[in-house]
């Protein structure tokens, strides 16, 4: 989890340098960084408190979604409608991996404390 949360970061902020590359805007660069460093800093959350970081990056994820996708699906971002798309793909397939592995922790500890009772 903690590579795609570091995949993810450089990933958004490297869209977000090229989005400004391509229509000078700077609030593409901003928001491609702010996102992107976002990640960086729950990834690095992850050594000293690993569910926190996740939890952290989970609602990163849920927030760059909402942010991103609506504009990109009725294309009320103009020109940056490609890069709002390919943004909220890695939000989204982010908040994705961490419902999963959310799910699979609170699987593995509900078996834990079923093997203990008996």
């Amino acid at each position: 989890m903690r590579v795609l949360l570091f995949l993810a970061g450089v990933l958004l902020s490297a869209l977000g340098f090229l989005a400004f590359r391509a229509h000078q805007d700077h609030l593409l660069l901003q928001g491609g960084l702010t996102l992107g460093g976002g990640f960086v800093i729950c990834g690095i959350f992850t050594f000293r408190a690993k569910w926190h970081g996740i939890a952290g990056a989970g609602l990163l994820a849920f927030l760059g979604t909402l942010r991103t996708l609506p504009g990109a699906a009725t294309g009320s971002a103009g020109a940056a409608t490609p890069f709002m798309a390919a943004a909220g793909a890695v939000c989204l397939a982010v908040l994705v991996a961490v419902i999963l592995t959310l799910r699979a922790e609170r699987l593995r500890r509900s078996v834990e404390k079923l093997k203990a009772g008996d």
